[in-house]
């Protein structure tokens, strides 16, 4: 027997183009299982939607909800063990993958950013554990429909203004106040709109009887809607003010303290809140932000979305 290794034979790059060319990139059999399936239960989708950014394998528009069928290969799993079995053309094929699973990231983020629920499946898991697959999806939908008709109920009017001096923010430590949704949080100032209130004179009232400090300006910063499948919904309006006189006073249901605005993070808050925060100091346009809750657990969030400037043409003569 000829113990003698075999040489390699590079094969012709003709043969190599035409059968990459008819590998294919939608449509592949897993993603089809899965959409015979959902159609098969009743739910309504689009395929491969150029519109939505990364061109997902099926999107649920109203529910903002996103899937990738992705193959293992193509899209890297276990890529650390994986790229050992990889013998010829290594140069190529770890450089495609690579930048393929830098693109999914990218995509997922923007996505995220845009307010999508994103899920992905290897194709394993749909031809292997389909239930799972399923389950994950429809629990997905099921939490959608919540949010849904959380809106649809209509939001509670409140508002929140942070008070800056020196660097700092006024923060509320709420730890005084029984059967309180914020019990043990660190937040800004501010409370429920009254009847015939506009959101501005309601946070210039609240903060007066929260911190006998009157208010001469505010700066209007955008709104913030909670969403959470275990309280009512409510719509935020946000404020920032360093134009303010009188002496703080003690609060009757929260601590009263001046917070250096680099300490912010390390306080105890809403996981929301940290997301809005940090715009705050770093952007001058108003925005909005959607917050979806599962009791104290961000689940996920739309924004910030920027409201465009007016553009102001010159009158013609």
């Amino acid at each position: 027997m000829d113990n003698q290794a075999k040489e390699y034979t590079p094969r012709d790059p003709k043969i190599v183009s035409f059968t990459m060319s008819h590998i294919r990139y939608k449509d592949t059999g897993i993603e089809l299982k899965l959409r015979r399936e959902l159609h098969r239960r009743g739910y309504h989708y689009r395929c491969n939607d150029k519109r939505v950014f990364g061109h997902p394998d099926i999107v649920f528009p109203k529910w903002r909800l996103v899937i990738f069928c992705d193959s293992e290969f193509w899209h890297g799993y276990n890529f650390e063990k994986a790229q050992e079995n990889i013998k010829s053309n290594r140069d190529f094929w770890l450089t495609k993958i690579q930048r393929n699973i830098a693109r999914d990231k990218t995509v997922n983020e923007k996505l995220k950013s845009e307010g999508y629920i994103v899920l992905r499946f290897w194709s394993f898991q749909i031809n292997k554990d389909f239930d799972y697959a399923m389950e994950t999806i429809e629990k997905a939908i099921s939490d959608c429909k919540k949010f849904d008709e959380i809106t649809g109920n209509g939001l509670i009017k409140t508002t929140l203004c942070y008070l800056e001096k020196d660097d700092c923010y006024l923060m509320l430590y709420r730890n005084r106040k029984k059967d309180d949704l914020n019990q043990g949080k660190w937040i800004g100032v501010g409370g429920h709109l009254e009847d015939g209130e506009t959101p501005y004179q309601c946070a210039k009232r609240e903060i007066f009887e929260e911190t006998s400090l009157t208010i001469n300006k505010m700066r209007y910063r955008g709104y913030i809607d909670f969403l959470n499948d275990a309280y009512p919904g409510e719509r935020m309006y946000l404020y920032t003010s360093n134009d303010f006189s009188g002496e703080l006073s003690d609060c009757d249901e929260s601590e009263l303290k001046w917070i250096k605005k680099e300490e912010i993070s390390s306080l105890n808050l809403w996981d929301g809140d940290r997301l809005f925060l940090p715009l705050l100091t770093s952007e001058k346009k108003t925005f909005s932000m959607t917050l979806f809750y599962h009791g104290d657990e961000l689940a996920r969030h739309i924004g910030p979305i920027y409201k465009e400037a007016k553009k102001h043409g010159r009158r013609k003569r």
